[in-house]
């Protein structure tokens, strides 16, 4: 410091409402535990954590699932700071949200497209990803300013959603800047280390540059992940139809059942 120059100012303090009213759901669950906060706080950040996790992923069925357990957990929250949660996360609303992304037909109408995802877009859990969508549209459309536009908007909705910024990536993939888009995809793999189209994209824009087998090594890759993926999605939206059908779950048990007394008769038979 040179003599006679007035100390810097302190840096700010980010408080664990500043991180709440962000959006920040990892960062507020990790302050929470290091502070000692109650454990139904830190269960109730750690679930948003994971709801804003399958919403980056389009994995909705999962993202209802993880926002049903929060409902539960948020209903008998006394914590000073379940003011601040039910301010910014309103289940029903998100629901809702998820519901209108996952029902989104296909239009080649912008303004229809962000009429129909108007609740997904004033949701602060959901907006990045409603406006990753119009992003899509954009690009679709040939009209690259908006769709860079849309994407970015999501990214600063959302730092840390990926497939917005992969789709930020595909525009320059698109326009032959081959390189920059490399430099993108690596960077969405420090975000999510195993998303396939994330390994799949990087492997395309290296092979354009005439990187052959370090490009094949990545498609691969995202091959791998892309199966892993769709087992793991088909998983979940068995359970949420099972969750929203009791009747189909007594149907598995019957079956069971069923199974178990033909096994049982067929050892008898065999030993008489």
């Amino acid at each position: 410091m040179t003599a006679g120059a007035p100390p810097a100012p302190p840096a700010a303090t980010v408080t664990l409402g500043d991180l709440i009213r962000a959006g920040e759901w990892r960062r507020a669950a990790a302050t929470a535990s290091v502070l000692g906060e109650s454990a139904d706080l830190v269960d109730a950040l750690q679930t948003l954590r994971v709801v804003q996790d399958e919403i980056r992923a389009r994995r909705y069925p999962a993202a209802r699932q993880q926002l049903a357990a929060y409902r539960e957990v948020a209903g008998t929250l006394t914590h000073p700071l379940a003011a601040e949660l039910r301010l910014y996360v309103h289940p029903d609303e998100v629901t809702r949200a998820l519901d209108a992304l996952e029902a989104q037909r296909r239009t080649d109408d912008p303004a229809a497209l962000r009429a129909a995802l108007e609740g997904a877009l004033a949701q602060p859990l959901t907006r990045a990803e409603a406006l990753n969508a119009l992003g899509v549209l954009h690009a679709m459309l040939g009209d690259e300013p908006q769709a860079r536009e849309a994407l970015t908007a999501a990214r600063e909705a959302d730092p840390g959603h990926y497939r917005a910024l992969t789709n930020l990536g595909n525009l320059d993939m698109e326009a032959g800047r081959f390189a920059e888009a490399e430099a993108i995809y690596r960077e969405v793999l420090t975000l999510a280390p195993e998303y396939d189209g994330g390994h799949h994209n990087l492997g395309v824009a290296v092979r354009r540059q005439g990187r052959v087998a370090e490009g094949v090594r990545h498609i691969r890759q995202g091959q791998r992940l892309a199966m892993k993926r769709s087992r793991e999605d088909t998983r979940a939206e068995a359970k949420e139809q099972l969750s929203r059908t009791p009747a189909l779950k007594y149907l598995r048990f019957v079956l069971l059942a069923a199974a178990a007394l033909i096994i049982f008769l067929a050892l008898r038979g065999a030993g008489g």
